[in-house]
């Protein structure tokens, strides 16, 4: 379980998380607009959903180890590519391998981590993967303030990037060597609606998923440029990043909590609290910010792993 959430930081912390953090400082080193610095964010969530249609087609006859070992490579690449860019071009392809990373990790770790437990315990192990990518939102907050102040350059960006691609590979290792070959098999899989429609009310489920990604691309990738512009220092935005993970942390209780009252009420619950946190931030001012920060990152990290584990529960491996 330690690989599966150093791989769900890859996939969603890293992939998705970090270049809110940095965008101010490699916007300002580069001499990017604020609307060229926010084209990125289209590419990541682009490279993603491609990234899904292709990873379904390719991965039906690979077992899903195979594909997360190249998801965690090809994401590491992207990572090396953004820490050593100098033109956007770069920036666009570093994102473009990344998010094509992160949808190989995504669609191979639920199956792999939810296939040794009961249905009963399945929300539980996907908030534990939720959970993960919290604690690396948090510690990739602080390790961000910490290192620039040890520094003193609040304009550090490309060793972030660079320690990410590290982090990727080695990740990639060891779930190579460490990660049992015979613990997932290779499954049939083609890009149709056929399987989504064997999941009691999809159509519902699926407007509701996309609703949520709409706010995803618009929240976290534009919190840092925002706050900025509200007043708010660096080193106060990397920590409320961390506060970000942390309260994504608290998915692990949700999680539990599916298992017992249900998916779909604590999806509505958490659907709500998202659009509560998405008002809040707009004060632009504590201890609001930090409120709805807290919220967000509670009900936006319970969100997608309730959408997996209904989906899971109602689906083959």
């Amino acid at each position: 379980m330690a690989l599966a959430g150093c791989c769900t930081i890859v996939s969603h912390t890293l992939s998705r998380q970090t270049y809110p953090l940095l965008t101010t400082a490699m916007a300002d080193e580069l001499g990017w607009s604020h609307q060229k610095a926010g084209l990125p964010v289209t590419a990541i969530f682009f490279a993603y959903l491609i990234g899904v249609a292709l990873m379904t087609v390719i991965s039906g006859p690979l077992a899903p180890k195979s594909t997360l070992v190249g998801g965690l490579a090809l994401s590491g690449l992207g990572f090396g590519v953004l820490g050593s860019l100098s033109h956007f071009a770069a920036l666009l392809a570093g994102f473009l391998c990344s998010g094509l990373g992160s949808a190989g990790i995504w669609l191979s770790i639920p199956t792999i981590a939810t296939k040794a437990v009961s249905p009963a315990r399945r929300a539980m192990v996907m908030g534990y993967l939720s959970a993960s990518m919290g604690i690396g939102m948090v510690l990739t907050g602080q390790v961000v303030r910490l290192v620039r102040q040890s520094v003193d350059d609040q304009s550090l960006w490309r060793p972030f990037w660079f320690g990410a691609a590290a982090f990727a590979l080695t990740t990639s290792v060891f779930v190579a060597f460490l990660m049992p070959a015979d613990e997932t098999e290779a499954v049939a899989s083609r890009l149709s609606l056929s399987n989504l429609r064997a999941v009691p009310g999809w159509k519902s489920l699926s407007a509701a998923f996309f609703a949520f990604g709409i706010i995803v691309a618009t929240f976290s990738p534009f919190l840092g440029p925002k706050l900025e512009e509200d007043g708010f220092s660096r080193g106060h935005v990397s920590s409320l990043f961390s506060l970000l993970g942390l309260a994504a942390v608290g998915a692990l209780g949700t999680g539990r909590l599916s298992d017992r009252i249900g998916r779909r009420a604590v999806l509505i619950g958490a659907m709500a609290m998202v659009g509560l946190a998405s008002l809040l931030v707009l004060v632009g001012r504590e201890p609001f910010v930090a409120l709805a920060i807290g919220i967000y990152g509670l009900a936006s990290f319970t969100v997608p792993v309730l959408v997996a584990t209904t989906i899971r529960d109602h689906v083959s491996d």
